[in-house]
């Protein structure tokens, strides 16, 4: 008997996207626990190991037994895929194909719950005490209480907000694949589409989750510390807010500048810039990225837009900027050798709404994320923007050099004391003389934090550039 039309589709395109998905799934999460904790004893597998307590053995065969149930969920897809595209006729293919959706979902379950299971035996290891580490003796502690396990887990379920979206993209065609219809593609990313008529709430920090940013403010160091070793910030000064309102010019812009949204939610910046809580602006393009653009409106962050700028500033008194914006994006060099950060500083207009809006200039320069991400596709991406102004094509990876996660670099925020700028004039301007005069001084002060920082915070060989262009 004949397929149906329906069934005649060539499936052999999504059903590869959906594999290649799925193998990203698995080197991802594979020995993330060994990426979080390495270099203190920790080894990826270790169920048995003398020392250990019946916890931590417990906890680690229970997850490798779920991470082990996960990949045969996913081997059973890709048989019945393999034999689905062998076979012409369409006896047992709707079944096959429902059975690719509900395993590939509990792949994606299993996987999620096998991470937990790891990060709480992470919370019955214990590190090896300097005594002791020549002889590679390791103790198990007892007696720890959930709220320990709690927070391993949480943060190691936050490090897999990284690793999930692989999951959820293999699920979500091994679905379509499953309903063996293109319509139903078309319907999810219709759906979808309509969310962008709602784009300005977006943009202007409408979507704002207060539970979900308090939520971050409170994980977020430990989750940072754990990937990249360590997190700090150093105060450059001792003045804090004042009364005047304050622009926080994030340094360099890198790749991805997701320090930009987050460094204010550590407890160091709080300490001295007490009750002052910076609105991150970013670029609209943010906001076009399905997911990503949820993400961003959740912790409330806006569009960089001149009306924005200034709505933002009177109402919220502090906003985060990028100065550099996409031509310092297309300069990043990045990279674990990487010898020379550029920062571009044609752009005046955050010095001249912050002298119209009567507030206070305070450089920020983070050390450590530019190395943790390379552009695979810099030297057409340069040319691109220099001759049309275009920030594409971008690649970003990272870890392992391969993966679309930063590796594993200690992270510094050198925060600089506000600078005063002149005062606007009768109505209400900016005077292009002044401007100059402030740019120029900014930058001359960016320059002196980095250099003054740079060995401190483990770059002591990192040169930088000032493009004027």
């Amino acid at each position: 008997m004949r397929a149906p039309a329906d069934a005649a589709i060539d499936w052999r395109a999504p059903s590869a996207g959906a594999l290649a998905c799925l193998l990203a799934v698995a080197i991802t999460n594979f020995g993330v626990g060994g990426a979080l904790f390495g270099g203190r004893g920790w080894r990826a597998w270790q169920p048995f190991a003398r020392g250990r307590s019946w916890r931590f053995t417990l906890a680690q065969a229970i997850g490798w037994t779920l991470a082990s149930a996960s990949l045969a969920c996913v081997m059973a897809c890709g048989t019945l895929v393999w034999r689905d595209a062998r076979d012409a006729r369409d006896d047992g293919t709707r079944e096959r194909r429902l059975a690719v959706a509900a395993l590939s979902w509990t792949s994606l379950g299993l996987s999620v719950a096998s991470e937990a299971a790891v990060a709480a035996s992470l919370a019955f290891f214990d590190v090896q005490d300097e005594g002791e580490a020549g002889r590679g003796a390791a103790r198990g502690r007892e007696g720890l209480d959930f709220r320990d396990v709690a927070r391993v887990a949480t943060l190691l379920s936050i490090a897999h907000v990284l690793h999930a979206p692989h999951a959820v993209i293999f699920a979500t065609l091994a679905t379509v694949y499953a309903l063996g219809s293109s319509g139903a593609l078309a319907s999810i990313v219709v759906l979808y589409a309509s969310t962008y008529f709602l784009q300005r709430d977006l943009e202007r920090g409408r979507r704002k989750w207060d539970a979900f940013r308090a939520w971050s403010s409170r994980w977020i160091e430990g989750a940072a510390k754990a990937w990249h070793g360590s997190v700090r910030m150093i105060h450059d000064g001792a003045h804090g807010a004042g009364s005047t309102p304050l622009v926080f010019a994030y340094h360099p812009h890198s790749l991805i500048p997701a320090g930009a949204v987050w460094f204010h939610f550590l407890p160091q910046f709080g300490r001295r810039f007490e009750n002052v809580k910076p609105v991150t602006l970013a670029a609209s393009v943010l906001f076009k990225a399905p997911f990503v653009r949820e993400l961003a409106a959740w912790l409330g962050v806006r569009s960089v837009s001149q009306e924005i700028f200034r709505s933002t500033l009177r109402h919220e008194r502090a906003v985060v900027v990028c100065p550099g914006g996409q031509g310092e994006m297309c300069e990043h060099v990045g990279g674990l050798k990487e010898e020379t950060i550029t920062l571009c500083t044609k752009h005046r207009g955050f010095v001249r709404l912050a002298i119209e809006e009567k507030a206070r200039l305070v450089p920020v320069v983070c050390f450590g994320e530019s190395s943790s991400w390379r552009n695979l596709l810099r030297h057409p991406g340069r040319y691109l923007y220099r001759r049309f102004r275009v920030a594409t094509p971008l690649l970003a990876v990272g870890y392992l050099g391969i993966l679309p996660i930063p590796a594993r670099v200690p992270l510094t925020f050198v925060v600089g004391d506000p600078m005063s700028l002149p005062e606007p004039d009768d109505a209400g301007r900016a005077r292009e003389s002044d401007v100059e005069i402030a740019h120029a001084a900014y930058y001359r002060e960016v320059a002196r934090l980095f250099a003054k920082h740079k060995g401190a915070s483990g770059f002591p060989n990192l040169n930088l550039k000032l493009l004027h262009e």
